[in-house]
């Protein structure tokens, strides 16, 4: 009985030392999970993002310009071709030789199949008068401004020369205009029907007159 009893006993303190470390070890892992906490990821959401938008290419400007042959005056052209349009803006301005008392004088929007250029004489000698060459599929125009911006009349903004000559009914056709013969006289040339060339006109400025010379320019 004695043996029995001290087995017994031997159980139960060994039964007591396994809970009391386990009761320990249990502590111990409580606590430092507590200071440790474990983190929990989330799966990442593979989302696709709209591309970000390319912006259009900035609108292309050339510019051109010419100086009044007393060297006084400066006729500038500034041509802005958009990437989206197939039409030009062409925009034309007067300023003296150092770029001051700038005056818009002339605007046109046109298509691929026409444009605008500056020829080399387009100052009359006085520095009143410019004109400009307009290009067509038919062929080429002149138009004649004032330069300090003012219409010509109180209804024209501008003349055309080939325009007013054809108004006349002649049996010849516009050519070309060639330059100034003075302050007020422009000088253009003309063609026969069978595209031979014809005689040389006048165009009085300010008045439209045409009027024809003996003498081909």
């Amino acid at each position: 009985m004695n043996m029995t009893r001290r087995h017994q006993l031997t159980f139960e303190l060994e039964t007591l030392s396994i809970i009391a470390i386990s009761a320990c070890l249990g502590i111990v892992l409580a606590m430092y999970f507590h200071n440790h906490p474990k983190k929990i990821s989330f799966p990442v959401m593979d989302t696709q993002l709209s591309p970000t938008p390319t912006a259009p290419p900035p609108p292309q400007v050339d510019s051109s310009s010419q100086t009044s042959p007393d060297g006084t005056k400066k006729l500038t052209m500034t041509i802005t071709s958009k990437n989206d349009a197939d039409t030009k803006s062409y925009i034309f301005t007067t300023t003296d030789a150092d770029g001051s008392n700038q005056q818009q004088i002339y605007t046109a929007i046109l298509p691929p199949t026409e444009s605008l250029t500056i020829p080399f004489n387009t100052w009359s000698p006085d520095n009143k008068y410019i004109f400009l060459q307009h290009n067509t599929k038919e062929g080429n125009e002149a138009l004649v401004l004032r330069a300090n911006g003012e219409p010509m009349t109180e209804t024209d903004q501008s003349f055309n020369a080939a325009t007013l000559f054809a108004a006349r009914g002649t049996p010849y056709t516009y050519q070309e205009t060639t330059g100034w013969a003075s302050e007020t006289l422009l000088i253009f040339n003309t063609t026969n029907a069978d595209g031979t060339k014809g005689p040389s006109y006048w165009l009085e400025v300010p008045s439209k007159a045409v009027i024809q010379l003996s003498t081909e320019f």
